[in-house]
């Protein structure tokens, strides 16, 4: 009886998107100047529970977009700074010698924090290479032949075995976290009629602020 085997190693490259908001700021070496405004006054209100900072006069203020940027004019505009940071912690996925009798896995860690009160959404960027045949029922079993990936935590977009492909939203949030993580768990299985041969394959995430 003829022996296939397969050698499929994952390249993840995680790195940065830029928010859909961009900013400016003024910078020394001893201080940075966030934000500024043209107006006619303004000043910080206090009680024993709230504090209001307020401007009054000023101009321009509101959002003007374009199909690139968005531009939030205003004092205010301050209020929706945030960092958005993502790592991996492996840049390739091994999942080794495949057989007929059993589903090879191996998983990376992808931690995001995000300071946006409007969270965020990790999501793959764009798929290349070669791979196996993409699951399609959910899980990836053993003795036939499926690829896909499985994820692990507090902002899991699903809980099935999925196929990788360009768009996928892994996981997400609905406001600001620090270091959350999550698991992806990519598997791989073939079947007595799989033609041998490696596979290699590299896919790039992206993480973006809701706003």
């Amino acid at each position: 009886m003829r022996k296939s085997s397969f050698f499929l190693s994952i390249i993840l490259l995680g790195f940065l998107a830029f928010p859909s908001v961009s900013w400016g700021l003024m910078s020394s070496t001893n201080y940075t100047i966030f934000a500024d405004s043209i107006d006619s006054g303004g000043i910080l209100s206090t009680s024993g529970t709230y504090s209001l900072q307020d401007t009054a006069g000023e101009s321009p203020v509101g959002f003007t977009t374009s199909s690139t940027y968005t531009v939030i004019g205003g004092f205010q505009a301050m209020d929706f700074a945030s960092v958005l940071t993502i790592s991996i912690d492996t840049a390739t996925i091994d999942l080794g010698t495949l057989s007929v009798s059993a589903v090879a896995t191996s998983s990376a860690v992808v931690s995001v924090t995000a300071e946006a009160s409007t969270g965020y959404v990790l999501s793959v960027a764009s798929v290349s290479g070669t791979s196996l045949s993409a699951v399609s029922d959910g899980t990836v079993s053993a003795g036939t032949e499926e690829y896909g990936v499985a994820v692990n935590g507090p902002g899991a977009a699903f809980s099935d075995d999925r196929a990788i492909t360009a768009g996928l939203n892994l996981s997400s949030s609905g406001t600001s976290v620090t270091s959350q993580q999550t698991t992806l768990t990519f598997k791989a299985s073939m079947s007595s009629a799989s033609v041998a041969g490696g596979r290699s394959q590299s896919v790039i995430l992206t993480a973006s602020t809701n706003i």
